[in-house]
C-alpha cells in the first residue's frame, strides 16, 4: 500500500474493530489476507512467535477465570498482524508527511519528528539486539534470564544516550518548534479498495450478520 494517508487509517480503524469483537477481529483478518502479503509481512517470525506465545499464556488465565481467553487470543493476535504490517511496509519519512497533513506544520511537524524519531530508534534499537545476540553466540554463552536483563538494561541506557545526543543535535541546529513541509503521497486504485473495504469491515464490527440473521428469522416468524 503506497499511500500511508489510508495505511495508517486504515490500520487504526482495523485495530479498533479487531479489538471491539471477534466479528471485527475474523474481517480485520480477512482484509489483512486480502491487501497485505501476509505472513510475508512478518519480518521477525521468532519475534512474532514470542509475542503470541505470552498472549496465548495470558488468554489460558482468562479462560479459567472469565471463559473469555479464546476471544482474546483471536483479537489480539489480529491485532499484533496488523501492527507488523504497518511496521513492515513504513518507509523514513512517511510519518512527518503524513502528520504534517493532518495536523499542519506545527503540531502536525513536531507529531511527526517524534514519530519518525521513534521508529529511528526502534531500528536502532533492533540492530543492537542482534549484534549483542551474536556476540553472545560468539562467546558461546546461552539467551537465558541471566543474559536477558543485563542486554535489557544496555539497551535502554544506550537509547536513552542516543535520544541525549539526538536532542542537543537538533538544538545546535536550531530547531525550536513546528517546520515547513509540502507532503506527496502517492495513492493507486488498490489502496482506493482497500480503504473503501475497510468500511465493511467497520459495517461487520457494529452490525454482525449474526444480527441480520436474528431479525430475519424473527420477521418470518411475524409473518407467519
Amino acid at each position: 500500500m503506497q499511500d500511508v494517508r489510508i495505511r495508517i487509517c486504515a490500520g487504526a480503524i482495523l485495530s479498533c474493530s479487531a479489538f471491539i469483537s471477534l466479528y471485527g477481529a475474523a474481517a480485520a483478518l480477512l482484509w489483512w489476507l486480502i491487501f497485505t502479503p501476509g505472513l510475508k509481512s512478518i519480518v521477525r517470525i521468532r519475534s512474532f512467535l514470542g509475542i503470541i506465545f505470552m498472549i496465548a499464556i495470558i488468554a489460558i488465565i482468562l479462560q479459567i477465570l472469565q471463559g473469555s481467553g479464546i476471544s482474546y487470543f483471536g483479537r489480539m493476535t489480529v491485532i499484533i498482524l496488523i501492527g507488523m504490517w504497518l511496521a513492515a511496509e513504513y518507509q523514513p519519512g512517511e510519518f512527518l508527511q503524513f502528520g504534517v497533513w493532518l495536523l499542519g506544520d506545527y503540531i502536525g511537524f513536531e507529531l511527526g519528528l517524534i514519530a519518525e524519531m521513534a521508529m529511528q530508534s526502534f531500528v536502532t534499537l533492533r540492530v543492537d539486539l542482534d549484534h549483542i545476540r551474536m556476540a553472545l553466540h560468539v562467546k558461546g554463552i546461552p539467551e537465558t534470564i541471566k543474559t536477558i536483563i543485563p542486554t535489557g538494561n544496555l539497551l535502554i541506557h544506550r537509547e536513552l544516550f542516543r535520544a541525549k545526543d539526538n536532542a542537543d543535535l537538533l538544538a545546535v541546529r536550531g530547531y525550536q518548534y513546528g517546520g515547513t513541509l509540502t507532503p506527496v503521497f502517492f495513492t493507486c486504485k488498490r489502496d482506493i479498495v482497500a480503504g473503501l473495504c475497510v468500511v465493511i469491515v467497520v459495517i461487520v464490527t457494529l452490525f454482525p450478520f449474526v444480527n441480520f440473521l436474528y431479525f430475519d428469522s424473527e420477521v418470518l416468524r411475524g409473518l407467519l
